[in-house]
Order: C-alpha cells, then structure tokens, then sequence
C-alpha cells in the first residue's frame, strides 16, 4: 500500500501537518514522554515503531509545505548552497569547536560550570583566528546547531544538536568520517563516471579517485582512521537498530544446539551478541583479515569459533543450521555479489534439506511503499555506497535477480523489515 499522499495543496498539507502533530504530542503525553525542544538535555526522541509510523509522513509533509512556499528556485540554492553548511560542520568536527563549548550543568544545583562561552575563547582552544571561528559558529546556527545568545553577540551555547556531537563519540566520529573522508570522496563522484561511463566497482569509484587506492586499503595504511571507521560503523548499526531487530527477525530457537556460520563476520560482535541471546547455539566466525580475526574476543564456553576465509572461495563448512551474510553485499558490484553467493551453494547441497543463507541487508522500498523521508536516507546510504566502493544497495526484487543469477535453484522464503529499512533475506536452496 502506498504511503505517499496524492494531495499537496498548501491547504491540504497544513491540515496533515496540523493532524499528525496532535497525533504525535498525544503520543508523547501518553507514554509520558517529555516533548523534545533544542536546549541541551531535551533534544531525544523515542525510538519506537509508533512514533517512526508518525515521523516519516509528518516530514513528509513539513518538507513539502516548505517546497511550496519556498518554490522551486528557493528549494533548489538551499540545495546546492548546501557544501557550505558541511563545510562548515568539516571545520568544527576537525577543530573540535563541540568540544570548546561548555555542555549544561549535570543539575540544576550546579552553578559553577560555565554554560557559555565567546568566540574568543573558542578560537584559542581551537587553534585559529577568530573571525572564521565566529562565522563558522554563525552558519551552525542557523541550523540550530550551537545558538548565538541574544543580546549578546559572539557569545555561543549548546543546542540538542550540538550537544549530541559533543556528547556521544561514536556518533561524532560518524559525522567526523563522513565530513572527512567521505565528502572529499563525494566530490569526485562525476569525475569518475565521466571517465568509466559504464563501471562501477571498487576500483572504478569516487574514493580510489581520490585517494588512489580502495576504500579497505585506504584504512589499512591509516589505523587512527581506522579507528574511527569502526566507531563509527558501531554508532549507526545502533543507530538503524539493526543488530537488534537480527535478533527478533528470524526464529533462532529452531535451530536448536545447531551451527551457525558468520561469512565475513569481522570481529564476531555479531555472533557473539547472538550467542549471548541464544546458549544452545554454536558459531563459526570467518574472515579473510588477520587483523579483523585478531580483534576478535574470546568466549568463555567455546561457542563461537574463527576461521579465516575469503567469502569468494567455496565455502568449506558443510555441516551448519544457517549461514548469515551480513551487510556484505552492499559492499560489492552485482557481478561480485554473485560469486559470493555462489560460493555458499555446494556447503547449502550438503547441509541439511532447506537450511537457511539468511542475507542480512538493506532493503531499498518499491515506489510508493515508503515515506519520501524514509526513502531519501536509504537513498543516500545507497549513494555512499556507489562513492565508496562503486557498490550498492538493493530492493528486493534486485536481491532476487542475484540470487537467481547465483543459481536458480534458490528461492526468497521469507523476508522482514524495519522501520529504518534494513531486512533479513530468509534464502532456501530448492532441491528435489
């Protein structure tokens, strides 16, 4: 069923935009929820799936409301004046201007911390003039990131926005990655097709165009980076919920005291998150970096095991319950993507009748069966992709095209989504 409004009057948006408001403040009150605001400590919001069945067509609707008013020519040097604002966002996360504000006092009986600041104080902590500090200040907040005080001018306070930077470092490293390292990738996205009009992979994308070499290499010559990266890649799966919503979207039990293989697993967080939940299970951890495996934990009852492999070889366990591939896929051109599905094939001819490959992935929507809100973040994450490794993600009906392409022999048996679009594949080999 659609969930795009066909009506987008002014009128017609500002009545939904009135209705859906309601709906969400009786949400909130309800559940006893404080409505969130932009001062430092109220700026969160839940993150359940009644509220994201309000957020999505609400924005929906504000947006376009604004499109309207604004008109084309408005909307559209909002748009593409936009590089100025993440410049901006690049310099404070570079600078660590979220750092040199102070946050709130940790209560209301706490006076003595500072709560503001000038721009004097936050160039010398930051180590540049103070002219582009205030403008840089000044352009954030417009955004509401960071507040300028009123009646006092160059004097600067935190918003919910700016705090979250200031507060959570994971997800300050996400920002500070993608300000980083990806937007000087992005730049060179038309560079790149310009040269290789018809290929896409790892070597043919925007980041190797720019930093001349894959985006795996890239980190494995800079471990600070590195670092970050996998920060990073920890604060946005919680982000998307998607190691949660693993655990309660496919029938684990049934498996009983059986084996599951972790393909390309990295680290084991995964597995052993699922072991945690799951005692009777067992887990084979592979991975073709040494250095991934090395990072690895140890488990205490031996459930969860390593083995290196590279995911295009032929898979060499042959007595497993499932095999999970997670968020791998998306990493590869479609021609890659086969073969590592192809490689799972003869372990799935030996295993057990009908044991599961479950491919644990985004899932772009159809036309029409997603929020435009919804749809454009899953849209970007796809864009990253194509910047980073020339990869994508895809729908449903692109994952079934590879599969059958892999061998026609398997089928989609199940598949579930989140909210946040991420999904779980349930693959079955169909022999007779």
């Amino acid at each position: 069923m659609a969930t795009r409004e066909k009506d987008t009057s002014i009128s017609a948006l500002a009545e939904r935009i009135s209705s859906l408001s309601s709906q969400l403040s009786s949400y909130l009150s309800s559940n006893s929820i404080p409505e969130p605001t932009f001062t430092p400590d109220r700026g969160d919001v839940p993150e359940t799936p009644e509220y994201e069945a309000l957020r999505g067509p609400l924005n929906d609707a504000a947006l376009d409301l604004l499109r309207l008013i604004n008109g084309p020519k408005r909307s559209l040097q909002e748009f593409f004046f936009s590089q100025y604002d993440l410049a901006a966002l690049q310099i404070a996360l570079d600078r660590r201007l979220f750092d040199h504000v102070p946050l709130p006092p940790v209560s209301p009986h706490d006076e003595a911390r500072v709560q503001k600041v000038g721009v004097a104080e936050i160039a010398q902590k930051a180590g540049m003039d103070e002219d582009r500090t205030g403008r840089v200040m000044k352009i954030l907040a417009t955004r509401r990131i960071f507040e300028e005080v009123d009646g006092e001018p160059e004097i600067f306070t935190h918003t919910a926005s700016s705090a979250c930077l200031a507060r959570d470092a994971d997800f300050n490293a996400t920002a500070d990655m993608q300000m980083d390292d990806m937007l000087r990738a992005a730049s060179e996205l038309s560079a790149v097709v310009t040269r290789s009009p018809f290929a896409s992979d790892a070597s043919h994308s925007a980041f190797h165009e720019r930093f001349g070499v894959s985006m795996y290499q890239y980190y494995e010559q800079r471990p600070e980076k590195a670092r970050r990266f996998t920060q990073a890649m920890s604060s946005w799966s919680r982000l998307d919920r998607s190691i949660e919503e693993l655990h309660t979207s496919f029938p684990w039990e049934s498996l009983k005291d059986g084996r599951v293989v972790d393909i390309g697993g990295g680290n084991g967080h995964i597995s052993f998150g699922l072991a945690k939940k799951f005692p009777s299970l067992r887990f084979v951890v592979q991975d073709i970096s040494p250095q991934m495996l090395s990072q690895a934990q140890q488990d205490s009852d031996g459930r969860v095991t390593f083995q290196q492999h590279n995911f295009f070889d032929p898979q060499p366990v042959q007595e497993a319950s499932a095999f999970l591939l997670r968020q791998c896929l998306h990493n590869y051109s479609d021609g890659d993507a086969v073969k590592i599905i192809r490689a799972v094939v003869p372990a799935l001819e030996r295993c057990a009748p009908r044991t599961p490959l479950l491919i644990n992935e985004i899932i772009l929507p159809d036309p029409g069966t997603a929020t435009r809100f919804e749809e454009h973040h899953l849209r970007q994450v796809d864009f990253c992709m194509m910047v980073t490794l020339g990869a994508k993600q895809r729908s449903e009906g692109e994952f079934n095209k590879l599969i059958k392409k892999a061998d026609e022999r398997l089928e989609i048996a199940g598949v579930y989504r989140n909210p946040q679009g991420v999904g779980l594949l349930e693959v079955r080999l169909n022999t007779p």
